[in-house]
């Protein structure tokens, strides 16, 4: 399928029942296939909007040339959604990645077309964009929902104080406000918005099947970003003590310090970045879910999807106490301060090499489908 035609927002005004402002671009979002939390909600809107007209999607702008040298299969963009391209003729700060997410806000669209069609936004610094006057318009029911505290994420130290300008204006602006995790509901109501509704992750348990495909040694996987979320002296220690335990990891590096210590380890493997579609297969070949994640320091305040998918897929889930993982409703998720996990692994590998599966359904509030619901009736014309 060849890239879209550009088309500008007032030439999609008819056609859309709704604008999404994800977190970042239209090639991260089908690149990845949706797999983020805004990612899913999109897919969703598009589903449930269908009778009513199509997702306009305002991804972060592009530079020209990643637009000219890219890939992406547009024939995988959701069901029912429009990618609103926008491109710039800027090129990223080498020294200071971060810094796109100010330089891109220059070539967000203007006009944003009928001022009463509803709008969610998930990237804060839009309210300091060029569309932040047609996006605050006093007919458009405006739904905020948080993924991250930006303020705490150590990613964007180098843009704190545009992020804290942006979280001001987008907070008094924004009719509602959803968080996905008790620290983002705590983020809210530093900016005045105690009426925030907290609206945990979720997944989509159909993607999932529960039947083991393991094989050979213990396996024990992650699915998601490495770096600094990660408890790298718990990963190594582990991977130490454990020689018969294969740690799988899936996802990109995002901090170059993880690679050398892991890879240096041949029960460690590193299987890159892994598209979405491809995540349900490979949870088949685990025996236990696992989420090494720091506490305290490096958190950002957000929730953890990766819990509720590997327990849709039937995996034992051992976790640090990590914020909010201990009222998800989830069972067979077992949490540990980080020096209790080397014990608890040892002790599972030692009934294996098979760790079985256990029963248990992921509740509805718990699904995606179940919270896009519940945005969508904040995002109603009635609500407002």
């Amino acid at each position: 399928m060849p890239k879209p035609v550009a088309r500008s927002l007032t030439e999609l005004a008819a056609e859309a029942a709704m604008f999404a402002f994800p977190m970042h671009g239209q090639h991260k979002l089908i690149s990845e296939g949706y797999r983020t939390r805004d990612g899913h909600f999109i897919e969703w809107f598009g589903r449930k909007l269908a009778a009513r007209g199509k997702v306009a999607v305002v991804s972060r702008p592009e530079p020209f040339v990643l637009d000219l040298l890219s890939k992406v299969d547009y024939a995988a963009v959701a069901q029912n959604t429009i990618p609103v391209r926008a491109t710039s003729l800027r090129l990223p700060n080498v020294r200071d990645r971060r810094r796109w997410w100010i330089d891109s806000l220059s070539s967000y669209p203007r006009d944003l077309g009928a001022d009463d069609t509803p709008a969610v936004v998930w990237n804060p610094l839009v309210a300091l964009s060029r569309s932040r006057h047609s996006l605050f318009s006093a007919r458009r029911p405006l739904v905020f929902d948080l993924l991250d505290d930006w303020t705490i994420h150590y990613a964007f130290v180098s843009i704190r104080k545009d992020v804290v300008r942006a979280y001001e204006e987008m907070f008094s602006r924004a009719d509602y406000v959803t968080a996905n995790a008790e620290g983002t509901l705590e983020l809210a109501r530093r900016f005045g918005r105690d009426d925030c509704v907290l609206l945990p992750n979720g997944c989509d348990p159909q993607r999932f099947r529960k039947e083991s495909l393991a094989s050979g040694p213990t396996t024990v996987g992650y699915v998601g970003k490495i770096g600094k979320r990660l408890n790298l002296e718990l990963i190594l220690k582990s991977a130490e003590r454990l020689p018969h335990v294969n740690f799988v990891f899936a996802g990109p590096i995002l901090d170059a310090e993880y690679k050398a210590p892991l890879s240096a380890w041949p029960n460690v493997t590193l299987l890159g970045d892994v598209h979405y579609d491809r995540v349900p297969d490979l949870l088949q070949t685990f025996d236990v879910g696992w989420v090494p994640h720091n506490v305290g320091a490096n958190e950002v305040g957000g929730d953890v999807i990766k819990t509720y998918e590997y327990r849709a897929a039937g995996l034992p889930v051992l976790t640090t106490p990590i914020a909010g993982v201990t009222a998800r409703g989830l069972n067979g998720v077992t949490v540990l301060e980080w020096r209790s996990h080397l014990d608890w692994l040892a002790d599972a590998a030692a009934s294996g090499p098979r760790i079985a599966r256990i029963e248990g359904e992921i509740p509805l509030e718990s699904t995606w489908e179940f919270k896009a619901d519940r945005i969508l009736e904040l995002a109603s014309p009635k609500a407002k």
